[in-house]
């Protein structure tokens, strides 16, 4: 059935910068409301010193954000990098004020070392604050415009707006590869060594792109979501569910609900999106997500974590009866989270910071906290671990480059050990850690490692990761009159860049200041192409499709072309 195209006039999403400012003016407000009230509540009912301290660093923390990166200049030209910045500022900050309060909790619940914490997470905002303006100072308004010369990423297709069947297609090869890369590869999804592994593992994160289809203006789509998407979200969430399930992968099932709320929040920041949110029904949607997040989707995260020490020695298939019954069980569920049994077999490893096991995956602070604290152990500049982290970032090569560059590397050993292992090992000399899988934070690690210069080091790597993700995105100028008088210059996301959104909103905090070299050497890199070669894959087997399913003479011209630009 052919889908019915936009109007002319809506062939791009029209971005108002008056439109713009009204929403951005009144987010900014709303948010100040919110934040204020939880503010004076925390310090009604905890006021202890550190408490306080900890919610004056988060005032500070949002009115230098909302200044800088929640501007309208800064969203309309660098819309992911400073997306990047809020990203970090909700989640180190506004996310644990809220969240915590919800849960009857203090600010600084847990934490060793609050005014630490709390002033290594400022210093870093005041860092990527000071890169991004820097950056933006040195960049020009006229980059991706229609009327310079295209970028060579637009030149390879990477702005084209694939169709509704190739977004399909490549969910499902996104699914296929989840499939085989937890239920038949070696490494069933843990740290992959073979070439061939670490492609199919690459290709797990494309899974998620059928969530994005009703965002469609985002990225240039010209015709409007079949009629019949939503069920058709539905039996595919449904899928990934049960295969999350056998997984024993909280990340896997909640993935493609972030997404989608990373997505439609950035569209209404731009003005790409535009509705009343004060209205019945968005009441009844919002109450029913934070319903659904903190509750079925909380118990099924709780679950996982439950049977999480038989999944190295169980078949998946068995694994998933195991999840759902430990669901089923509400009681078990309540007794697991008030015994704090979610927190690490080792003594030294804390982690307990919120209940809700999936609001503890985007503002669990107490990681800063328990990394400065072994690290204030171990001591600054500590040479163990800074050859630790320099070979981290070392093993970002490829093995046939490190061999051409004579460096002793054992990239196997050294992946093998995650950052908090590291940390562990060094305060207790106890080797049991290894391959835990302990979270690092870039702050206790950094401070190991290269004492405060790696501030500086966050700062210069931040530069060009603003640069590559800003990359991500172009501008189009839409004619309103056949003379040209009327026109105006439009976002558009590629595709790809909304795929990345997640990675966006949490690319920090990461375990060390030197991971950004996964992003910069690997990373963007691998996204960019992978990305390429499924559209143009997909676009052949859409092309196969219409032609086999289609009722009239057999056509040379491919259905996808009626969308591209």
């Amino acid at each position: 059935m052919k889908q019915p195209a936009l109007s002319a006039h809506a062939t791009i999403p029209r971005v108002v910068s008056g439109a713009k400012r009204d929403f951005l003016s009144q987010f900014v407000f709303w948010s100040w409301v919110v934040i204020g009230l939880a503010a004076v509540l925390q310090g009604v009912f905890f006021g202890t010193a550190a408490n306080l301290v900890g919610v004056g660093a988060v005032l500070l923390a949002w009115a230098a954000v909302t200044l800088t990166a929640l501007s309208p200049g800064s969203l309309q030209r660098f819309p992911l990098s400073s997306y990047l910045i809020v990203g970090f500022t909700a989640t180190q900050f506004v996310f644990p004020l809220l969240f915590t309060l919800l849960e009857g909790k203090e600010l600084v619940y847990n934490l060793k070392l609050p005014y630490t914490v709390f002033l290594h997470s400022l210093l870093a905002l005041g860092v990527l604050i000071l890169t991004h303006v820097l950056y933006r100072f040195f960049s020009t308004s006229r980059r991706g415009t229609r009327t310079s010369r295209p970028s060579l990423l637009e030149r390879l297709g990477l702005f084209k707006a694939p169709t509704d069947l190739q977004i399909w297609l490549i969910g499902f090869i996104g699914l296929g590869a989840m499939f085989f890369s937890y239920f038949y590869m070696p490494s069933q999804g843990r740290e992959t060594t073979g070439a061939l592994e670490k492609i199919i593992e690459a290709l797990v994160p494309f899974t998620y792109a059928p969530y994005f289809i009703p965002f469609g203006r985002m990225y240039g789509q010209t015709t409007l979501p079949a009629r019949n998407l939503m069920p058709r979200l539905a039996g595919f969430t449904v899928l990934l569910f049960v295969l999350s399930l056998g997984t024993n992968s909280r990340g896997a099932f909640m993935l493609g609900f972030t997404s989608v709320g990373f997505t439609f929040a950035l569209g209404l920041l731009l003005g790409m999106i535009k509705t009343r949110l004060f209205t019945f029904k968005n009441l009844a949607i919002a109450l029913f997500v934070a319903w659904f997040l903190t509750g079925p989707l909380s118990d099924i995260g709780t679950a996982m974590v439950m049977v999480r020490n038989m999944r190295s020695d169980t078949p998946r298939s068995e694994l998933i009866g195991l999840t759902w019954q430990a669901f089923q069980d509400k009681q078990a569920i309540h007794d697991f989270k008030t015994s704090n049994e979610v927190s690490s077999a080792w003594e030294a490893w804390d982690e307990t910071y919120l209940d809700n096991i999936f609001l503890a995956r985007f503002c669990n602070i107490k990681f800063n906290d328990i990394n400065l604290l072994l690290g204030a152990e171990i001591g600054d500049n500590d040479p163990d671990v800074r050859q630790y982290s320099i070979d981290r970032f070392l093993t970002t090569l490829p093995k046939p480059v490190l061999d051409l560059l004579a460096l002793d590397v054992d990239k196997d050993a050294v992946n093998a050990i995650a950052y908090g292992d590291f940390l562990y090992y060094k305060v207790t000399g106890s080797d049991e850690v290894f391959g835990a899988r302990l979270t690092g934070h870039f702050a206790g690690t950094g401070l190991a490692a290269f004492g405060w210069w790696y501030l500086a080091i966050l700062g210069a790597a931040m530069i060009p990761v603003y640069i590559l993700f800003d990359t991500l995105f172009t501008r189009r100028t839409v004619l309103a009159s056949p003379s040209g008088a009327r026109s105006h210059s439009n976002l558009v996301f590629s595709f790809c860049g909304l795929l990345s959104l997640t990675m966006v909103f949490q690319f920090l905090p990461t375990e060390s200041v030197t991971g950004t070299a996964n992003f910069l050497l690997r990373g963007w890199i691998q996204q960019v192409l992978l990305y390429l070669m499924l559209y143009y894959l997909t676009r052949r087997l859409s092309t196969l499709v219409s032609l086999l399913t289609s009722s009239g003479p057999l056509r040379r011209q491919p259905l996808v072309s009626r969308y591209e630009h």
